[in-house]
């Protein structure tokens, strides 16, 4: 069945990129994709689709060892192959002298803590934009621990879907990840900024991976009302600014917007037609962008530059997916059949 999953996720990327751009250049011409875009939004969609897909890529495994393979041979190779460029990066970057650099421990404490998924451990390189807004080299890689873990849930979320039926789980799911907001804000030891921080982490977005696997198994039942659901809830999420029900209704709306766009709209865009970009595009923009600002190539044409940034993370996108993405995946992978359809 045609769908516009590839084109979402493409989209949503793309909308972190935007709104990234806008934060770590502080351009005026810029700024209203803050006013126009949402990162939070754009994310959180990740994680719903994501439950989608990677439920369904569980119940089409032979075995629990098989699921945990493809996840393996999706997630990893790319995102080793971003970090090593991010190091690259840096050591072009920085002003220190390349063998000071090389003698640091933080330039391999770099590599070590990424590499691991502990990326708040060692954030930045050594000497190398030191001057930006923002230093770090990749603020992005935050949310693939967050998948992991998310993944590591699947076979729970599905034997508990058999067990006391998928709405409960869902339900449950929510009384997960909104009590642990609830529990981070009740320490007087964290700060607003922790608190979001740490709200973020696992478990924090399981009601919305649990939304998404639960149109993975029901949509033949639930597509039909992606649309209405989107049109009652949009209103509610606006009306609610400050009230406390909009964390209930937030998963709910933001769900049922981009579960619609992504399986409801009456035409099918090929957005995949070149290969799955929107991994490679959302793991490198955020090292390009770094570099872009270090070179200046916003500076006096920020559009121009805007439309080199765009350009070269597409290409780059494209290189990773056929370079080290595509040829990771096992040929039975819906990645790879689904570019051949095309």
């Amino acid at each position: 069945m045609q769908n516009n999953f590839d084109a979402v996720r493409l989209g949503l990327a793309l909308v972190v990129v935007f709104c990234h751009l806008a934060v770590l250049t502080g351009l005026p011409a810029f700024q209203p994709f803050l006013a126009y875009l949402s990162a939070d939004f754009a994310v959180k969609g990740f994680f719903v689709l994501s439950g989608c897909l990677v439920t369904r890529s569980f119940l089409s495994s032979t075995s629990g060892l098989d699921y945990a393979e493809k996840r393996v041979r999706r997630i990893y190779p790319a995102y080793l192959t971003t970090i090593l460029v991010a190091w690259l990066v840096g050591l072009a970057a920085t002003h220190l002298p390349a063998a000071e650099f090389l003698g640091t421990k933080e330039a391999y404490n770099y590599l070590v803590a990424n590499a691991t998924f502990l990326n708040f451990l060692q954030p930045t390189l050594p000497g190398v934009f030191e001057q930006h807004p923002v230093p770090v080299m990749n603020a992005s890689l935050w949310t693939i621990k967050v998948e992991l873990c998310l993944y590591c849930c699947v076979p729970v979320l599905m034997y508990l879907f058999r067990r006391i039926g998928p709405y409960a789980v869902v339900v449950l799911a929510f009384g997960v990840a909104l009590g642990w907001e609830w529990l981070l804000g009740q320490s007087a030891a964290l700060t607003p900024k922790m608190v979001a921080e740490l709200g973020r982490q696992f478990p924090g977005m399981l009601h919305l991976f649990a939304l998404g696997a639960l149109f993975g198994v029901e949509e033949r039942r639930l597509g039909q009302y992606m649309g209405w659901v989107a049109l009652v809830s949009g209103p509610l999420f606006w009306l609610l600014h400050e009230h406390s029900l909009r964390a209930v209704v937030e998963p709910i709306c933001y769900a049922s917007v981009v579960l619609f766009l992504a399986t409801r709209l009456p035409f099918h865009w090929k957005a995949g037609k070149w290969g799955d970009l929107s991994y490679g595009a959302y793991l490198l923009h955020f090292p390009l962008i770094q570099l872009f600002i270090h070179v200046g190539l916003f500076r006096g044409y920020p559009w121009l530059g805007l439309t080199a940034l765009l350009l070269v993370l597409l290409a780059a996108a494209f290189l990773l997916w056929h370079g080290v993405e595509k040829p990771w995946l096992k040929r039975n992978s819906h990645y790879v059949a689904a570019e051949i359809v095309r």
